[in-house]
């Protein structure tokens, strides 16, 4: 069968662990988003993809790593480009993109390197960069109906502050970071939709994947002595225990219902779902709503629809034909496959481990990079996805919450 394209997956968590790893100096067809617009940052990623030589994780991320510092502009930021333009901005990159893009890439570059000090000076960088950004008007809470991606800003900003301020890492700026994070905890409760959950494009039905990462932000806060609500995290499980159904599909947006509303029945919609059942899955572990059985199947929908999603990775277009999947979610939902699998009983980890990253490793590009669109910056948080999920053993997950009645 000829050597495989990844060399000691094997041993990946002793690779993942070993010091060397440090380098040295949007909703299916009930929606459709802007159309996208050109952009002088158009790439030829979707071009047929050329493979890397072998490489093992290790090297993988030391490459990534000195790339995504490549990558970072002079403001600090490094701003993610995909399906939707703000017109009022230079190039069009949104400020919840700007925003939520930088936090990603900064979070990832916290476990991949955090004694390099070209990379801390960079965080450092993205940090600031991020402060700044949070206080622009485009930032602020919003409660109208209306197309926003600001809302993944928060998000992950919120997780960067917390993370960031868990591993003691924000220097000079730490009383910034400590004024932040309440503050975007008030704003994330402030969005939440009538009846729980969170979307960016719409006030009235909550989308269960952007429920989700929204939810994890919060425990890390939460974990942190910030005030979250728990009546606020009670609806936001019931929001994504409705969107569930009986195949472990999960609904892309959905009316709120009851914890015990009996579970959906209807025509599968695993293929398009495979990218969000496994962050929606995960998620509900933390909120005391799933169980190791409904983690592997949602694992198992993810691995056996991973070409459904794989034969759009680099192509132009959003929620496309037959399944309604968004390019977008690709490297999204192997970050959240990645976190799952450390949900998952200890015995059965490594095995999984293993098989994820044989297959993130197939999808590295030629520069060492990854990227599931067609855009130059959508090159940083793509490879910054990957990363996350390579490093998923370092990457503790939220702490739980468990709902009193």
């Amino acid at each position: 069968m000829g050597t495989p394209r990844w060399i000691c997956v094997a041993a990946l968590g002793t690779v993942l662990l070993s010091p060397a790893l440090s380098p040295t100096p949007a909703q299916g067809r009930d929606h459709e988003p802007r159309r996208e617009q050109p952009t002088i940052q158009e790439s030829q990623t979707g071009a047929p993809h050329v493979p890397n030589p072998p490489v093992t994780p290790a090297e993988a991320v030391h490459v990534a790593v000195r790339e995504l510092l490549e990558m970072q502009e002079d403001t600090g930021r490094w701003s993610y480009e995909a399906y939707y333009r703000d017109i009022g901005e230079p190039e069009g990159l949104p400020y919840g993109f700007q925003v939520g893009g930088t936090s990603i890439v900064a979070t990832a570059l916290l476990f991949a390197a955090p004694d390099d000090k070209d990379v801390l000076a960079a965080v450092r960088r993205g940090l600031a960069f991020v402060l700044r950004a949070l206080a622009h008007e485009k930032m602020a809470p919003r409660r109208r109906e209306s197309y926003d991606v600001r809302i993944w800003g928060h998000c992950f900003a919120l997780e960067f502050l917390c993370r960031l301020r868990a591993r003691r890492m924000a220097a000079e700026r730490a009383a910034d970071v400590d004024h932040w994070i309440p503050r975007l905890v008030k704003t994330i409760a402030d969005e939440e939709i009538p009846g729980g959950g969170w979307n960016y494009a719409s006030l009235r039905t909550p989308a269960s994947f952007v429920t989700a990462p929204m939810v994890q932000a919060l425990l890390l806060a939460r974990s942190q002595g910030e005030h979250v609500s728990g009546a606020l995290l009670e609806r936001a499980r019931n929001v994504l225990a409705g969107a569930r159904m009986k195949d472990g599909a999960f609904r892309y947006a959905e009316a709120t219902r009851g914890r015990d509303a009996p579970v959906k029945q209807g025509p599968s919609s695993l293929p398009g779902s495979a990218s969000r059942s496994v962050v929606c899955e995960a998620t509900l572990r933390l909120l005391g709503e799933s169980s190791p059985d409904a983690l592997q199947l949602a694992l198992e929908n993810f691995h056996r629809h991973w070409s459904d999603m794989e034969m759009l990775r680099g192509k132009p277009g959003t929620h496309q034909p037959p399944h309604a999947i968004a390019s977008y979610y690709f490297y999204f939902s192997h970050r959240y496959a990645a976190q799952l699998i450390e949900l998952l009983p200890r015995d059965q980890r490594a095995r999984e481990r293993e098989r994820l990253a044989e297959m993130i490793l197939m999808t590295r590009g030629g520069d060492g990079t990854w990227n599931d669109r067609i855009f130059t910056r959508s090159r940083n948080v793509g490879t910054a996805f990957a990363l996350l999920a390579l490093l998923a053993e370092r990457v503790p997950p939220p702490p739980t919450w468990r709902p009193t009645f």
